[in-house]
């Protein structure tokens, strides 16, 4: 595993400071953020499929206090790095893992934990994972959240589970968080139901291949109408895709 972060960021700095004092993990700071650093295993001289972490800070418009896990992709804009189009691999069971730990230290301290849809660059060949505390700076500095982050990501590895693609749902997405938590169900890449216009039958493939292990879609079915749900059935079934509604 290598941890990269941006040395302008203060919930990345945060989370790397107690993953190299109190777990002896090696960091790598960034000038720039990591989200802009394409083939950020250069870098972090890490070997061909070494996981990749990227301890961060989430922003929300409405200030909501956040711990979350997502995987780097993009869709139909590169704004925030990467390419188009594509995305990076992702760990789904270590990202679960971490899911799990962060419940597990977290889940009384009245911050949302969860998922979140796959977005933003950087664009890499190894797995990659990112990790944030939201949404403000009060929570960023937090030095409690910061540790709790830290052994969260050091504890985990790659549990048994099912490993599925996530489709639906907003951007925060808790029925996908629920799965996980509850019925042992990793996931990889996630398109939000406002990636709908987005979603193609290549787009599709790339979730799936990226995704290691990857055995199948899980779709929120509350999320579409009949005619989104039978359009995303036919680009699944013209790739051969298993997929089932949740």
């Amino acid at each position: 595993m290598k941890v990269i972060y941006g040395k302008d960021d203060v919930a990345g700095s945060n989370i790397s400071y107690f993953l190299e004092r109190n777990f002896s993990v090696d960091v790598i700071p960034l000038d720039e953020h990591p989200i802009y650093h394409d083939f950020p295993e250069k870098v972090a001289n890490a070997k061909a499929g070494e996981l990749i972490i990227v301890p961060s800070q989430h922003k929300s418009l409405k200030n909501i206090r956040s711990l979350t896990i997502h995987s780097a992709g993009n869709f139909d804009t590169d704004d925030y790095g990467g390419r188009k189009f594509k995305m990076a691999p992702t760990d789904a069971r270590f990202a679960r893992g971490v899911l799990l730990n962060v419940n597990k230290y977290g889940r009384n301290l009245g911050f949302e934990i969860t998922y979140e849809a796959t977005h933003h660059g950087p664009y890499s060949e190894n797995p990659l994972l990112f990790v944030e505390i939201g949404s403000s700076e009060m929570e960023y500095g937090d030095r409690d959240i910061g540790y709790l982050m830290a052994r969260s990501i050091y504890e985990s590895y790659d549990e048994e589970a099912t490993v599925q693609c996530g489709i639906g749902g907003t951007h925060y997405s808790s029925k996908f968080t629920n799965l996980a938590l509850k019925e042992g169900i990793a996931f990889g890449h996630i398109a939000s139901k406002y990636r709908f216009a987005s979603i193609t039958p290549d787009s599709l493939s790339e979730m799936f291949n990226k995704t290691i292990g990857a055995e199948g879609f899980l779709i929120d079915g509350k999320s579409f109408d009949s005619l989104q749900k039978n359009s995303i059935k036919k680009m699944l079934e013209s790739r051969s895709f298993s997929y089932r509604f949740v």
